[in-house]
């Protein structure tokens, strides 16, 4: 090539879902491809200190494995202190296949095998289980009776007239008990029912959350975990082990304190997470080792500070997050099947 090509990319810090750089660029940016060096420019983010425009010249006989996935394009830089791999956006697909037909065509073997498992991963997860029904479901039975309810407490609060209107308007100690008493009504996970006889409550409790903000970060939660593991296990053993763990986390929750007033879908999430453990234990899961590795380290360092978050904030349960994360994995050990292609099949 001949000249520099400039292009407009966005850069991210950090993410599991963006693409990440060693150099903390944050926001717009440029990329230019020349002839020698490919030149890196955007703003870093520096803790307590203002924004800094940077510079970083790379050379293009250290650039290896250029890939594009999507709107997304990654490239590791080989240097003498250690491998960094740089990424960024750009504006679409074609933008960014451009992108790596300008770069380095040289790949290493770890990269080439990565990248081979994870397309057998996908070839066998997608013949096996293209779509997630029942993740759809969970999200939207959990968001409308959060809605339903929502939309009782503010029927009931507006037949109110006069004095007990304002009340609840100006006390918000009443409406959080008004809350707190609706979801009893609607079957949350109360130990003086449930331990006498109402053990459906171990169940409805799972669809019910006591805040926009409680619902919110479990279903972020359950879609960001939820959809691969719905395609691993398929959906019908997935119904299973996600009802299975959140029965375990009810059951918990309920018999380390009896007094408890428990609801949410986390205990079924950990679940989720620990029967995706469970599956990747096994020997003939038919998930390659790179993406076993890939998963665990993915999934591990969120678990512990899920557990983590739940000691140090009050009024979290986390009896039902252990006991969710214990039955999960006991559930997905023995759900799980085997995603090696039929003709593919080992003893």
């Amino acid at each position: 090539m001949a000249g520099s090509t400039l292009f407009d990319v966005r850069f991210y810090t950090a993410g599991a879902n963006w693409p990440s750089n060693p150099y903390r660029l944050r926001g717009k940016g440029t990329l230019e491809v020349q002839d020698d060096f490919v030149i890196v420019r955007g703003t870093s983010q520096r803790s307590f200190r203002m924004p800094k425009r940077e510079e970083h010249r790379l050379r293009r006989v250290d650039i290896v494995n250029a890939w594009a996935n999507g709107q997304d394009v990654r490239f590791d830089v080989l240097g003498v202190k250690g491998d960094v791999t740089v990424g960024f956006s750009v504006a679409d697909r074609e933008t960014a296949a451009r992108i790596v037909a300008l770069l380095p065509t040289r790949q290493t073997e770890q990269f080439v095998q990565e990248h081979e498992e994870n397309a057998v991963f996908h070839d066998r997860i997608d013949y096996w289980s293209p779509s997630t029904p029942v993740i759809w479901g969970l999200l939207t039975a959990n968001i409308g009776i959060f809605v339903l309810m929502w939309l009782a407490r503010q029927t009931y609060q507006n037949a109110l007239e006069g004095p007990l209107r304002q009340l609840f308007a100006l006390n918000p100690n009443v409406s959080a008990l008004l809350h707190a008493q609706q979801l009893v009504e609607w079957g949350s996970n109360v130990g003086r029912l449930t331990l006498n006889g109402q053990w459906w409550r171990l169940v409805s409790s799972m669809f019910l959350h006591g805040s926009i903000w409680h619902l919110g970060f479990n279903m972020l939660a359950l879609w960001q975990v939820g959809r691969l593991t719905e395609r691993i296990f398929g959906s019908s053993r997935f119904v299973a082990l996600y009802l299975l763990a959140g029965l375990s986390g009810s059951l918990a929750s309920v018999l380390w304190n009896p007094h408890v007033n428990s609801v949410g879908a986390s205990g079924a999430i950990f679940g989720i997470i620990g029967g995706l453990f469970a599956f990747l234990s096994r020997s003939n899961s038919g998930v390659p080792p790179t993406v076993v590795s890939e998963l665990r380290s993915s999934l591990l360092p969120f678990l512990l500070f899920s557990l983590w978050m739940g000691f140090v904030y009050p009024h979290t349960d986390n009896a039902a997050h252990i006991g969710g994360l214990v039955g999960g994995w006991l559930a997905g050990f023995l759900l799980a099947r085997s995603i090696h292609l039929p003709d593919q099949k080992q003893a």
